[in-house]
């Protein structure tokens, strides 16, 4: 006879050690646990996926809702990506990805916009089945269309201005509210443009946001403010103020700005990196120096996200 109940077993995957609690199956006689094969692999597998959350590692799951997603068969994965049908079989298996196929597989996985590049791309010559299945899928999925004749109405550093008096009144109400850090300004701006590009198809501002080391970076706003950690200990500047009446005459745009400084008010700089920053996010499935897509921004946030 036996029994079950919760233990924990601390398992080794790259060096990395995960203690792992899960049930598992105990001899009544000698209270001591024995083999199960289910819940043995069931344990098995939550340290393995401990394992990919660290390391940014693609789960099997995800692989096959991609499939399924797309309406694509192994083989048909395998062709797209230029895999063998064995190795998309082991990672829907557990296998780990390299991390060159990781990469790619998730830069697929998270940009519908790159999917219809590879298919579009008739140099990859891609059999006629996987060719009307991808254009099939394409056709129904919502792409953002950014119409690239509109003209936002403010840039990038008068709506930064904005946030800047509008942080100045906080601290002039509330000795608790802290001066506005570079840091901070441009998560809160980064927030904003991707609510507005699901809201309205098209851009809040025209500066690139590109990845850099400590996150997604509005380079308008880097440029401008290089150098400074904190923006503002005192009052804002006269062109600061100036931005600030003009941004406030369009009532969509200062109330945007104003939901967004109220839902990460309490947020610190670093707070806010740890929602950019995390894996599976547009910064991290964009190369070091490269601008963010518009698509994974839209992807992110249409799907009530913000990192």
């Amino acid at each position: 006879m036996s029994y079950v109940k919760d233990f924990t077993t601390v398992y080794t995957i790259g060096n990395r050690n995960y203690e792992i609690t899960a049930p598992a199956r105990f001899d009544d006689e000698t209270n001591q646990p024995i083999y199960d094969a289910e819940l043995d692999e069931r344990a098995s597998e939550m340290a393995r996926q401990a394992y990919r959350d660290d390391m940014g590692l693609l789960s099997p799951t995800e692989l096959k809702k991609y499939r399924a997603k797309v309406g694509l068969s192994q083989r048909n994965l395998a062709e797209l990506t230029g895999l063998s049908p064995n190795t998309i079989a082991l990672y829907e298996a557990g296998a780990f990805p390299t991390p060159a196929n990781n990469k790619m597989l998730k830069y697929l996985i998270n940009d519908d916009e790159l999917l219809r590049q590879y298919i579009m791309d008739d140099t990859n010559n891609y059999s006629n089945d996987l060719v009307a299945k991808v254009k099939a899928y394409l056709q129904q999925k919502d792409i953002v269309v950014i119409d690239q004749s509109f003209q936002p109405k403010f840039t990038a550093v008068q709506l930064a201005n904005w946030l800047r008096v509008e942080n100045y009144f906080g601290r002039e109400l509330d000795e608790n509210v802290e001066p506005l850090t570079q840091m901070k300004l441009i998560k809160l701006l980064y927030f904003a443009y991707g609510r507005y590009l699901v809201k309205t198809h098209t851009k809040l501002f025209t500066s690139s946001i590109v990845h850099l080391q400590y996150g997604p970076v509005i380079t308008e706003v880097h440029s401008k403010f290089k150098g400074l950690t904190v923006l503002d200990t005192g009052k804002p500047s006269k062109e600061a103020f100036d931005d600030y009446n003009l941004v406030s005459k369009d009532s969509d745009i200062s109330h945007l700005l104003r939901l967004v400084n109220e839902d990460y008010i309490n947020y610190s700089a670093s707070g806010l990196s740890q929602k950019t920053n995390q894996p599976g996010s547009p910064w991290s499935l964009t190369d070091d120096g490269r601008i963010i897509k518009d698509q994974l921004i839209f992807d992110t946030f249409s799907n009530g996200l913000e990192e």
